[in-house]
């Protein structure tokens, strides 16, 4: 099992102490930065399927620089989810308010079968570079495409 925080960000105001994203995390080290782009996802669309809130590449800061885009709520509220390594980066920035709830998603329901009898993989496999068809939780933690290039 994996915990999950779902985030309801809303727009950035100093008065109620709503920071902006884009602007707070603009400077932080690449170890934090590994932890929000390997943690945060978007709300599940699909049964049994996690979809990383931005699309990955091998640079970090150009990927980095792609989710602070997603992520700034200067003029909208932001919606998405967190497991507990990005949690805790994001902890240091927003108000506990900004959890907007919880839940748990079982990594191990992506090999449970369908009613008709085909399992979860096979439909992942043709959209493998966002959605990961994954059976634990350093895999879920871990983004795929990066592995080799962010262990340097």
């Amino acid at each position: 099992m994996v915990h999950l925080y779902d985030y309801a960000v809303p727009i950035a105001d100093p008065a109620t102490g709503t920071p902006n994203l884009r602007e707070a995390l603009a400077g932080i080290g690449d170890a934090d930065r590994k932890a929000l782009l390997g943690g945060l996802f978007k709300q599940e669309r699909m049964p049994g399927t996690m979809e990383r809130l931005s699309t990955l590449v091998t640079d970090l800061d150009v990927s980095f620089g792609d989710l602070l885009a997603v992520l700034d709520n200067a003029s909208r509220p932001r919606r998405f989810v967190a497991i507990e390594e990005a949690k805790a980066v994001l902890d240091r920035y927003l108000p506990p308010a900004a959890i907007a709830g919880t839940h748990d998603w079982d990594v191990a329901r992506l090999h449970e079968p369908y009613g008709d009898g085909t399992y979860h993989g096979r439909l992942l496999k043709r959209v493998r570079k966002q959605l990961r068809s994954v059976g634990s939780r350093e895999a879920l933690t871990t983004p795929f495409l990066l592995r080799r290039e962010w262990g340097r």
